[in-house]
């Protein structure tokens, strides 16, 4: 036969809790990429004009592919330089490296124009180049560039906000339920054991 204490004891009494959390701890980063207008079309622009023209004439085109290439460029760019970066945001890129380019873009001294493609267009990468490319490709606005395609490319990719880290996006707070013991205040008699 338990005694009331023990009875006490075994059914501990609990209540329920609601506890603040982020619904997303990670910031919106919509705002960071431009909006394409017909995406397929601004696509295979560039499998033509870059990808296509890359593979039959290498030396025609400055071209850098891969995160370490585009960041070194971006941070030796003089003032005077147009770059169109390409990005394949939508395909197995890693997204480390992905929410640090549109910041970069538009850190950068030169104009960059953000191009996202749209997905599985790092397979057109895969087939141009041998490079680590991390669907990434930036090409330089140069004297052989196709001014016809710049145009092109400018009047279909949107512009974004030109200080995205700025821009602020309120937190959705949500509560998790859970379950918390309710301290009950030791009685006199319920002093604790000591070593001794």
């Amino acid at each position: 036969m338990s005694s009331l204490k023990q009875l006490q004891q075994k059914s501990i009494r609990k209540k329920q809790v609601y506890k603040p959390i982020l619904d997303n701890p990670y910031t919106d980063e919509s705002h960071n990429w431009p909006y394409v207008e017909e995406q397929q079309l601004v696509a295979e622009l560039v499998k033509t004009h870059v990808i296509e023209v890359f593979k039959h004439a290498p030396e025609a085109l400055e071209l850098y592919f891969g995160f370490n290439s585009v960041v070194e460029f971006l941070q030796g760019a003089s003032y005077d330089t147009t770059a169109f970066l390409f990005v394949c945001n939508a395909d197995a890129v890693p997204r480390v490296l992905l929410a640090q380019i549109p910041i970069l873009a538009r850190v950068s001294q030169c104009d960059v124009v953000l191009v996202p493609l749209p997905r599985g267009f790092i397979s057109q990468f895969d087939a141009c180049t041998s490079q680590e490319h991390n669907g990434m490709l930036l090409a330089v606005q140069n004297a052989d560039f196709d001014m016809q395609f710049a145009s092109q490319i400018h009047r279909r990719v949107g512009h974004v906000t030109q200080q995205p880290w700025l821009k602020f996006t309120e937190s959705r707070i949500g509560v998790l339920a859970s379950e918390m013991t309710i301290n009950r205040k030791p009685a006199k008699g319920d002093l604790p054991s000591s070593g001794c």
